[in-house]
Parts: C-alpha cells; sequence; structure tokens
C-alpha cells in the first residue's frame, strides 16, 4: 500500500515533470513562432540558446509586446493578491514567495504605466479583482460552488495553456529590435546572439537568420518603439 509521504513526493515528482515538459514546449513554440513557422530559422534560433537561457526568454516574451505585457499585469496581479488573502494564515515559504512576486508585479505595473501611459492597464487589473471577489462570495452559494470550484482547481491548467497559447501566436522575439549599420547598408534586426567576432541577427521583417562579422557592422541603435 503506498503511504502518504509517497503519494506526496509522487505528485511533486509528476508536478515537476509537468512543468519542465511545458518549459520545453514553451520554447519549442517560441523558436517556431519568432521565426513564422520556417523550421530551418527555427533550427539556427535553437542554437543561440543555452539551457539556463529560459527564464529570460519567458521575461523577455513578457516584456517585448506590450499587447502580452498587459494583458499578462491585469491578470496576474488581481490573482496574486486573492492568493494571499487565501494563504495570509500561512508562514511558509509558499506566502513569502507570493509577497515577492506581488513586489515585483507591482514594481513592473508601475513601470508599464509609467513608460507607455496605459493608464487602463492598473483600471483593468482593479476590475479585475472586483469580479474575484465577487465570484468568491458566490461560490458559497450551493448552486455555483460546483462549477467554480471546477474551474478553481484546474486554473494552473489554464494558465499553463495561456502561455502556451501566446508562445506559439506572438512572433515578436525576446531581445530588442536594433538598427544595424553595416558596411553594406542599414537594416533592423533582432541580435539573438553576441559573440567574439560575430553576431547572429534575426531580419525584422522576413527573418532571416544571417550571421555578420563585427567588421562589417558599423553601429547598432536600439529602437524602443518597435
Amino acid at each position: 500500500m503506498t503511504t502518504a509521504p509517497e503519494k506526496t513526493e509522487s505528485a511533486k515528482s509528476h508536478a515537476g515533470s509537468t512543468l519542465t515538459s511545458a518549459a520545453v514546449l514553451f520554447v519549442l513554440l517560441r523558436l517556431l513562432a519568432v521565426s513564422h513557422y520556417d523550421w530551418h530559422t527555427a533550427f539556427a534560433l535553437l542554437h543561440t540558446l543555452e539551457l539556463d537561457d529560459a527564464p529570460g526568454l519567458f521575461l523577455g516574451t513578457f516584456m517585448a509586446d506590450t499587447r502580452i505585457s498587459s494583458v499578462l499585469l491585469i491578470v496576474l496581479l488581481p490573482f496574486t493578491v486573492l492568493y494571499l488573502l487565501a494563504t495570509r494564515a500561512d508562514r511558509s515559504r509558499v506566502q513569502l514567495g507570493g509577497v515577492l512576486l506581488l513586489v515585483v508585479l507591482a514594481a513592473m505595473l508601475i513601470s508599464h504605466v509609467l513608460t507607455y501611459h496605459y493608464w487602463w492597464v492598473p483600471a483593468g487589473a482593479a476590475a479585475l479583482a472586483v469580479v474575484l471577489v465577487l465570484l468568491e462570495r458566490a461560490h458559497r452559494h450551493p448552486r455555483l460552488r460546483g462549477p467554480i470550484t471546477f474551474l478553481l482547481k484546474r486554473s494552473g491548467v489554464l494558465v499553463v495553456a495561456t502561455a502556451l497559447v501566446v508562445a506559439a501566436v506572438v512572433a515578436t522575439p525576446w531581445v530588442p529590435l536594433e538598427r544595424v549599420a553595416t558596411t553594406s547598408g542599414t537594416h533592423d534586426y533582432y541580435v539573438v546572439e553576441t559573440s567574439p567576432g560575430f553576431l547572429k541577427v534575426l531580419g525584422a521583417e522576413h527573418r532571416e537568420f544571417m550571421i555578420l562579422r563585427d567588421d562589417e557592422v558599423v553601429s547598432r541603435t536600439e529602437l524602443t518603439d518597435h
């Protein structure tokens, strides 16, 4: 018979394997989306990544496209607050992690609003927070308890599914767009890797993958509005 500790360990192992698989799939979908689903370009981009690049790739996806960052801030802030309220009696590391996440999200929201002047983002987050509070109260109603509980239990699956959809459809790369002046002309590129002696770049329009020698590059200027 399987004991309770063994079941807990098995559940943690299963959750870890699921998250690892989701992370690998996220990276693969990002490579395909950024390359406009060209197999050869995606294969070339794959070799510009290291094993520890996944966090930067995820955050780069989040920050590179204002549409994605706006929606995620609207969604994540209220859910984080709701989570902290639900676990306010817990003094574990999970609670501490939630507090730190809230601080980071709040800082990102302030930066986002000051940079893009999207005042509707905090307004949207506040509106969603109100909806969540109403749902929490509705959860106490006998007829609504079943459907709401069903959705809450599958919230993790919904979050992962949403992240994978974003990875598959957002074509904006995870690095800034640059205007690169070369000896043969000036072009807009995403510089995906900088190594001694050369640059690996991705064309902004047609997403062609190229390798430029250092002696070909005259100047590089980051484009903030893209």
